[in-house]
């Protein structure tokens, strides 16, 4: 499997505010999610990433960001999706715990 980019916390919230559609997928379990997720992520668990991505996100030329809770199936789920034919894919270094420790905002179910 080849090597996703990854991009500090700072980075994804910079480009997050000049391209609000960029598309977030959260691949952490269920439980996880339902503690507290980035607003607006798209939740896919690992597991299921190369059989949901199609029909989630169609477009192989939106800009993606993938994340976990602290940076490992991030950037692998990532790299599935570079070698899957999307272009434009990178890994929020940290994953979910960078973003949390930032400050921003998090939505519960």
């Amino acid at each position: 499997m080849s090597e996703a980019k990854q991009i500090p916390v700072e980075d994804f919230l910079a480009r997050r505010k000049v391209n609000p559609k960029s598309i977030v997928i959260d691949v952490r379990d269920d439980d996880k999610w339902e503690e507290g997720h980035i607003p607006g992520a798209i939740h896919i668990p690992k597991t299921k990433v190369a059989e949901e991505i199609a029909e989630k996100v169609p477009d192989k030329n939106a800009e993606i960001f993938t994340h976990c809770g602290g940076g490992t199936s991030g950037p692998k789920a990532a790299a599935l999706l570079n070698e899957m034919g999307y272009k434009n894919t990178k890994a929020i270094q940290g994953g979910f715990r960078s973003y949390k420790a930032s400050g921003e905002k998090i939505v519960k179910k």
